[in-house]
């Protein structure tokens, strides 16, 4: 008889009999449906990972191609912390710098690793032509297109016209590939913008839409003589203009971005590049004209009833005050008051008229500027012109041609003179330069950079050494902005610094040197003084001295010698020759061996006396 088989024991059973038993077949249970299940999650999100590793590629790239294709491992990894770094990128190329330098070397034709640096293969050659990430065959999506219609949306809400720097700034919004389709660098952005003709136009540091709205032909304003509307002329029409609109809507202020669209469409570019190229620039030439439009959270509107307070921002009263004493206006009428010389016999011959001048005032002030240049890879700083304003004459003196002019055509008495009032914007960038190449002294000076500087200190109360330095330009806007309104500057000049080394020198750049010194003697003294406060006039002299002081940090004078960056061309008395030096920057030669002569030929410029030493007291 066979033996009845064993029925199973039923989970109950089981459960009962074999609790650890049934806690482990259910562990193991789970363990093998958890298994199953990252399986399942791993094929899903493979696909992810790869994108993760593409980004993570790209965002390497460029980071490399912005620093010249070179950087460490250790600098790499700390781009995992950076904005646009996700999380999944860092876990695809591995959260530590070895597991990133395996990742990169994982991929030797864009990367060559060399111990610690790391490398970006064809760096020079690299761009939207030949990169195989970018090539037409590759991809579907055109992002030389896209790159085009970024900076075009860009343009049409900021511009029409824009410094190529400032678009160059819109550029870190957009996506990876457009950055890289669009260039590297500056030069590059400006090598894909003029490509691109059919919807840029390059001008200079500038560019504008080529496509951009323009009134029509009768809209154009012409002046008096048939001619188109430039300069002065353009401004005071565009005031007029921007006036008239603002009437009509006077319960209403107008956004300025719409503004600038009435503004378009009312003058062309010719006479909007005087005015305002954009609704930035806009602004700015509103805010010369305080008394007539009143901005706030960019909306313009006109003023109503708002007192003309004395002593105000723009110092209108101090400046009509001071033109009305005598000091000529500055325009093209103005060249014949303005001499330039380049020699020491013409030089001492226009010091002696200044002296006449400054001896006939009653209160002997003048206007001083000095236009410095950078030479060399070190950056060291030269006098290139001095300037110095009366009221009825200005003169220009060419400190490049020749250095003497300042030691022996009385420019040094001048600016050491005791009784005579130099009106200079920060003295101090000039005032160790003078004392340590020239032992030179500026004495009795007026400096509008302290100026502002205590006026900034009485307003906010903040330490006048924390006051942060104010540009010219920046000191007309705020103090006298009439002198902007009534020259020909244009926005495009005063973005651009003027390269002072320039030479020869044109009529029309001497209106451009002498423009500080005019507005300083005409304008901001004036104003500035009658600003500044009886409590403060003690302090206001000793920041004026402090400035003055010769910096304790540069070395001792050299023996005198011709300027470095432009040497002058002078005939050589003793033997008939002339001397010809090079201009381009030399350091400084070695000092000649001391000769006997007689005394009554001994001067600095022939090298017969030298300095040795300067002592400060």
């Amino acid at each position: 008889m066979s033996k009845p088989k064993k029925s199973k024991p039923s989970c109950r059973i089981i459960c009962a009999r074999h609790p650890k038993h049934f806690i482990h077949t259910k562990l193991h249970g789970n363990l093998k449906l958890q298994v199953s299940f990252t399986h399942l999650t791993k094929k899903s999100t493979s696909s992810t990972m790869e994108e993760a590793k593409n980004m993570a590629l790209l965002f390497f790239m460029d980071h490399l191609m912005q620093k010249n294709g070179r950087r460490t491992i250790h600098d790499l990894s700390c781009q995992f912390g950076a904005r646009g770094f996700s999380e999944e990128m860092r876990n695809a190329v591995g959260t530590t710098q070895e597991g990133l330098t395996e990742f990169l070397q994982g991929h030797p034709s864009l990367f060559t690793v060399e111990g610690d640096q790391v490398i970006l293969n064809g760096h020079n050659d690299l761009n939207a032509k030949n990169n195989p990430l970018l090539q037409s065959g590759v991809r579907s999506r055109n992002y030389e297109k896209e790159a085009v219609d970024f900076f075009v949306t860009k343009l049409t809400k900021f511009g029409p016209e824009l410094q190529i720097k400032s678009l160059l700034g819109h550029r870190s919004q957009a996506a990876p590939e457009v950055r890289l389709v669009s260039g590297r660098h500056l030069k590059e952005f400006c090598e894909f913008l003029s490509s691109q003709v059919d919807y840029f136009v390059v001008e200079a540091d500038r560019v504008r839409l080529k496509n951009m709205p323009e009134p029509d032909e009768n809209a154009i304003e012409m002046d008096d003589e048939g001619r188109p509307l430039a300069g002065v002329k353009a401004k005071q029409a565009a005031v007029e203009y921007l006036k008239s609109v603002l009437e009509q809507n006077e319960d209403q202020p107008i956004p300025l971005d719409l503004f600038y669209q009435n503004f378009c469409q009312r003058f062309s570019h010719t006479i909007r590049q005087d005015v305002a190229t954009n609704p930035k620039e806009l602004l700015q030439f509103l805010k010369l004209n305080r008394g007539l439009f009143f901005i706030r959270s960019n909306k313009v509107s006109l003023v109503k009833n708002r007192p003309n307070e004395e002593g105000s921002e723009n110092g209108s009263d101090e400046g009509d005050e001071t033109n009305n004493n005598g000091m000529f206006p500055l325009d093209q009428s103005a060249l014949t008051r303005i001499h330039f010389v380049k020699a020491l016999k013409p030089a001492q011959d226009l010091i002696a008229r200044l002296w006449q001048d400054i001896n006939n005032m009653e209160k002997k002030v003048v206007g001083l500027d000095l236009k410095t240049v950078t030479v060399g890879v070190d950056g060291e700083i030269f006098l290139s012109l001095g300037v110095i304003a009366t009221t009825s004459q200005i003169g220009i003196f060419d400190l490049a041609s020749s250095d003497v002019i300042i030691l022996e055509s009385g420019f040094k008495g001048i600016l050491e003179s005791e009784k005579v009032v130099k009106v200079i914007h920060d003295a101090r960038r000039v005032a160790s330069l003078l004392a340590h190449k020239y032992a030179v002294h500026m004495r009795n000076v007026f400096d509008t950079q302290v100026a502002h500087s205590l006026l900034q200190h009485d307003k906010f109360g903040k330490p006048v050494h924390e006051m942060r330095p104010i540009t010219f330009i920046n000191l007309q806007r705020v103090y006298y902005p009439q002198s902007l309104m009534l020259s020909d500057v244009t926005p495009r000049k005063m973005s651009q610094s003027p390269n002072w080394g320039v030479r020869p020198i044109t009529e029309e750049f001497q209106l451009t040197i002498v423009e500080e010194a005019h507005c300083l003697l005409s304008a901001l003294y004036q104003a500035l003084s009658n600003l500044i406060p009886v409590h403060l006039r003690g302090l206001f002299e000793d920041k004026c001295i402090e400035v003055l002081l010769a910096s304790p940090n540069r070395p001792p004078p050299q023996p005198f010698i011709s300027s470095p960056y432009r040497a002058s061309t002078r005939r050589d008395a003793r033997n008939g020759g002339t001397i010809m030096q090079s201009f381009s920057p030399a350091p400084y030669a070695a000092a000649p061996r001391p000769q006997m002569s007689d005394a009554c030929t001994q001067t600095f410029s022939t090298g017969d006396i030298e300095v040795l030493n300067v002592f400060y007291e």
